[in-house]
Order: C-alpha cells, then sequence, then structure tokens
C-alpha cells in the first residue's frame, strides 16, 4: 500500500508558489493559513509539532487558536527576540564556528557589517538574479554548517541548491527584519497564560548554536507546566540522534494520553 504524505508548505517555501515570495508573507498569515486548513480537513482539534522556527510559529498559533490544540511538541526554541537573532546573525554564534562564519561576514562590505540582516536583505531582495543567489548560499550555508553537534555533509550541500537556498534566506531575513512581526519583543514569552493548560514537552539540544539554549530556558522559566528535556550530546537539528528518539517518545506519550481520554 502507497502512503501519500501531504504536508502544508508555508508562503513563498517548498511547493508553495509564487516561489520565495514576501508579499502577504507575515507570522498571522501563517497562522490563518494553518488555521483555514483545519477548517478545511474538519479536524476539531489537533496536536501541534514544530522546531526551531517552527517552534515560533507553533507558540504563536497556539496562543491564537489555544482550544484547538491538544498538545504541543517544541524543539529547538527561538522565541524571535532581538538578542537571538543577534547572537546567530551578527556575531555570537563566530566564536564558535569562525571557519563558517568568514563566508558568510566576507559577502558583505566592511562598512555594511554593522547589522549582517539588514546587509543581506538588500541583497536577497537584489534586481540581479545572482546577487539574490551568491546571499542565499552563504546564508543558508551558515546555517547548515552550525546546525548539527557534528558536521552533517549532506545537510551542508543544501546551501548548494539555489532553488531551495532563496526561499530559505529571503524568508527567514525578512521575517527576522520585521521582528516576527510580533507587537513586542518578547511577545511569545508574555503570553504564556493562553496555553499555559496544554500538554507540552519542550526538547532542547544542550549545544545548540543556531536557536541556543538560553531560549528555551526562558520558556521554561515562563512556563514551568511543560516537560522540559535537555539532550546532553545533541546541537540544533531535529535529525539528531539524540533529539530524535526525545522527540519520538515524547509523541508516543501524547498518543497515549490521547488514546485513553486525558
Amino acid at each position: 500500500m502507497e502512503v501519500q504524505e501531504e504536508a502544508l508548505h508555508q508562503r513563498g517555501a517548498g511547493k508553495s508558489t509564487p516561489h520565495a515570495c514576501l508579499d502577504q508573507n507575515t507570522t498571522w498569515d501563517l497562522i490563518d493559513d494553518i488555521e483555514k486548513l483545519r477548517q478545511h480537513l474538519e479536524i476539531p482539534e489537533w496536536q501541534v509539532f514544530g522546531g526551531s522556527w517552527g517552534s515560533t510559529l507553533a507558540l504563536a498559533y497556539s496562543q491564537a487558536h489555544p482550544d484547538k490544540v491538544t498538545g504541543l511538541v517544541l524543539r529547538g526554541i527561538f522565541l524571535l527576540r532581538k538578542k537571538e537573532i543577534d547572537w546567530f546573525y551578527e556575531g555570537g554564534a563566530a566564536a564558535i564556528y569562525p571557519d563558517a562564519w568568514e563566508s558568510f561576514r566576507d559577502l558583505i562590505p566592511e562598512n555594511e557589517r554593522s547589522c549582517f540582516v539588514d546587509a543581506y536583505s538588500k541583497r536577497l531582495n537584489s534586481d540581479d538574479k545572482e546577487t539574490q543567489y551568491a546571499a542565499a548560499r552563504a546564508w543558508t550555508k551558515w546555517e547548515m554548517m552550525t546546525a548539527h553537534l557534528l558536521p552533517n555533509e549532506e545537510n551542508i550541500k543544501r546551501g548548494e541548491d539555489d532553488i531551495f537556498s532563496l526561499a530559505f534566506a529571503r524568508i527567514e531575513n525578512h521575517y527576522f527584519l520585521n521582528k516576527g512581526f510580533f507587537p513586542s519583543d518578547s511577545f511569545l514569552l508574555d503570553n504564556i497564560d493562553n496555553i499555559r493548560h496544554i500538554n507540552a514537552t519542550i526538547v532542547q539540544g544542550r549545544y545548540d548554536v543556531c536557536c541556543p539554549m538560553m531560549s528555551a530556558w526562558d520558556l521554561h522559566k515562563a512556563w514551568p507546566e511543560a516537560d522540559f528535556k535537555v539532550v546532553a550530546d545533541a546541537g540544533h537539528s531535529a535529525n539528531e540522534p539524540g533529539i530524535a528518539a526525545e522527540l519520538v517518545a515524547t509523541n508516543e506519550k501524547l498518543k497515549n494520553l490521547i488514546k485513553n481520554g486525558h
């Protein structure tokens, strides 16, 4: 039997068209898309799962529609605060990956290095396609080279795919430049009360360089009711063995809770 796996590809990404388009592409548009899909499929309530930017979106969706969420599984927590973006894109993570950082840094002239997110935005939205692709490759490779505890060559090669990289980099940069379209820096932490009642698990790699553990820790402190799992020998990626094991175990636990009517 062939099983067809279908997924929602967020605006501008994956199979969604127009590819890498930033028009009408905000967090609130994505939340509306997810909610429309739930209604279209006539699913009364569902479990929400998200890692990295997906954890941001999962929290934002759940806070907007808390009555529709049966459980939350969050991995590699990213709350889209200024200090998190500064850490990864303005030189913090370069202390750990100076070799990978050089390629990311050197694409930008010295006189524009006061804000790499702005400098990359200019190039990712340039009228020249080659300028866009060069910036997209550098942006994507920087993230791919830092996503695992140990280097993952297959993942790093994704940065050489111009089609994938352009959507990945342009959309990420667009959201970071606009501070996630949130009204305040601490918006997701400030609205935890909306979702405090939801059965949730936070899974975080101890050595996550992309989304360092400070964010998972801040979420844990604001939401102590959620299970908090720190994987001692993992970086950022969901494919890290320890993280994958925790995610599978958590989903099994939630499945059994629902089966048993809790």
